[in-house]
């Protein structure tokens, strides 16, 4: 449609754009993860990379047939209804919202290898990176696609050489390393819980309007996101599991760094927290994009105000990227410092919660809708589903049962934001039934439209 998002993203921009959002500042994190399951961690990466394949191929069918600003919201409203479907789009800002601090967290940790900062000084630097990328993502969509993909593949590159340094030093030893110190148990509770580091494949829904290359090859775009990802990831835990014990990873502030500075290679450590901090930006700039398309399909589906659908001369959701700035500013600034601790089971319910009303939508849709074109089909549909299913109720059940009290406070803060929200929608559909009569985008409607306004021209 000419009053549309502009298609502007290649398939290697869609990659570097998903893949960004799953890769953050892992030299911070990585402690986490050694916590969980020491270095079988990279093991439990790998499982959950497998696990997370089928939605991968589910969210590709589903894209195809409908490639919408808005994704996994207008899915599940065509299989559930309106009011799941504002229930999932609710979740699906949630995950990218509460990004933002992970990103102020990781520049906050990786700086402090350069110089000493304190906390004040930490979200006043962060609270300007968000100020600037606010400006950024209100200019054309690829002046920051090119950006987002010097920044993504040089990250690549960086981070495989550095691993591949480490474990070549002469410090690495396979015997040093301490497997699954919280044994089996420790391994498949990380496979639940590490979901937050896959949160991004699920990006490309919400960019697949902006793309101008065949539908039938956005599985590409997810398997080699998924692939980047867990190559990265898993190479960090083993290279670095070689050279340090897990004791010494607990005690340290920033591990990728001090491991190069252990085998007297201060340059490496300089090169990786400059590398992490541009790893920290494609992340924000992902989620940042994800969370204004988001917005801007629940308009269209008139969900929420209209003024998320209003575009600027350069195509992008200006008013809807103004709330996302807000928010991001909010939770960075005043998250507090326990943020950090939960984080991973509050993605994991609201991740768990998205990906499995995804799955279902995919059956169901699948059933009730077979005559939908479908660029893209996924073999063994129904397998597919069900394996989908079955992970991410135990992505829910290891997130629920590792919640504490803070965690659960959040959640029901954003939930009941969430139901005035959608009660005022329900007002609004009573009293301006002409801006807010509900629509439900489909092949059926958006072609039906993109026709007639053809016909018309």
């Amino acid at each position: 449609m000419s009053n549309g998002l502009r298609k502007e993203l290649k398939l290697s921009s869609m990659i570097a754009m998903a893949a960004g959002g799953m890769i953050a500042a892992w030299m911070v994190e990585i402690k986490y993860w050694f916590e969980l399951s020491g270095p079988g961690a990279a093991f439990s990466l790998m499982t959950c990379g497998i696990l997370i394949l089928p939605l991968c191929f589910i969210y590709s069918e589903m894209t195809s047939m409908m490639p919408y600003a808005g994704g996994q919201n207008i899915w599940i409203t065509n299989a559930f209804g309106r009011n799941t479907g504002f229930a999932s789009c609710w979740l699906i800002m949630l995950l990218y919202v509460m990004a933002m601090p992970t990103v102020a967290y990781g520049i906050a940790s990786m700086l402090g290898y350069l110089f000493p900062v304190t906390s004040l000084q930490i979200k006043i630097i962060a609270s300007v990176i968000l100020v600037i990328w606010f400006f950024l993502t209100n200019r054309e969509l690829k002046v920051l696609a090119k950006l987002q993909n010097i920044l993504f593949w040089s990250t690549l590159v960086v981070s495989i050489c550095a691993s591949t340094i480490f474990i070549f030093s002469g410090h690495w030893h396979f015997s040093s390393i301490e497997w699954f110190p919280n044994g089996f148990s420790g391994y498949t509770a990380a496979i639940g819980l590490l979901i937050m580091k896959f949160v991004g494949f699920d990006l490309i829904p919400q960019l697949s309007e902006e793309a101008k290359f065949p539908k039938k090859d956005l599985w590409k775009a997810f398997v080699g996101a998924l692939g980047c990802t867990v190559l990265i990831y898993s190479m960090a835990v083993i290279a670095v599991g070689g050279i340090v014990s897990n004791d010494w990873v607990a005690q340290t502030d920033i591990v990728d760094p001090r491991v190069a500075d252990i085998i007297d290679m201060h340059w490496l450590g300089l090169i990786i927290v400059v590398m992490g901090s541009l790893t920290c930006i494609t992340t924000l700039s992902s989620f940042w994009l994800s969370a204004s398309r988001i917005l801007y399909g629940a308009s269209k589906q008139r969900q929420m105000t209209s003024k998320f659908g209003e575009l600027n001369k350069f195509g992008q959701p200006q008013f809807a990227n103004i709330i996302v700035g807000i928010l991001s500013i909010y939770f960075t600034v005043f998250a507090p410092d326990a943020w950090v601790d939960y984080i991973y089971t509050i993605y994991g319910v609201a991740a768990g919660a998205v990906y499995l009303m995804v799955a279902l939508s995919f059956l169901k849709l699948r059933k009730v809708h077979p005559e939908w074109p479908r660029p893209y089909k996924v073999k063994a549909g129904t397998l597919m589903g069900i394996i989908g299913i079955i992970f991410c109720l135990w992505v829910l059940y290891s997130s629920i049962t590792a919640m504490n009290k803070g965690a659960w406070l959040v959640l029901a803060l954003y939930g009941v934001l969430g139901v005035i929200l959608w009660a005022y929608g329900k007002h609004k559909e009573k009293t301006d039934p002409l801006n807010w009569t509900p629509v439900i985008l489909s092949p059926d409607t958006v072609d039906s439209s993109e026709d007639n306004e053809e016909q018309q021209a």
